[in-house]
């Protein structure tokens, strides 16, 4: 699972379990592992996109505008990791374990950073056999 979808459930369970608000389960969730909100533990564990031994080479941003702009331009894919963005090719997807012909990219617009991209990515890929996700 992806470490940011495990620790929204984890943040959702937690705020189910003790009567709080998500956002302050999630702020403490981020409290018990070190860091000083919600936002600097995502930015943390978000590395489930990159693999850092791979023999492409990568488009790197941290301006999201950029990023999308450039995603257009080259008809590449949008990913994330520690709060960065990255454009990545057809080959990529394909190395990672993933289909990049796959609907779910085009319903997600190929950036797995928009809102709600990451569950639809994932509920898509649970009901798939034979993926990274398994």
């Amino acid at each position: 699972m992806n470490p940011i979808l495990k620790a929204k459930y984890q943040a959702k369970t937690l705020a189910k379990l003790n009567g709080i608000q998500l956002k302050q389960a999630q702020k403490q969730l981020a409290y018990q592992n070190g860091y000083p909100n919600w936002e600097s533990y995502k930015k943390r564990i978000d590395t489930f996109w990159y693999q850092k031994h791979t023999p492409f080479l990568t488009e790197w941003f941290t301006n999201y505008r950029a990023a999308k702009d450039f995603r257009k331009q080259i008809q590449g894919y949008l990913l994330t990791y520690r709060g960065q963005f990255f454009v990545v090719d057809k080959e990529y997807i394909s190395f990672i374990g993933f289909d990049p012909d796959d609907s779910i990219w085009k319903l997600i617009n190929f950036d797995v950073s928009s809102n709600n991209a990451l569950e639809k990515f994932h509920k898509y890929y649970g009901k798939q056999k034979g993926t990274k996700n398994e």
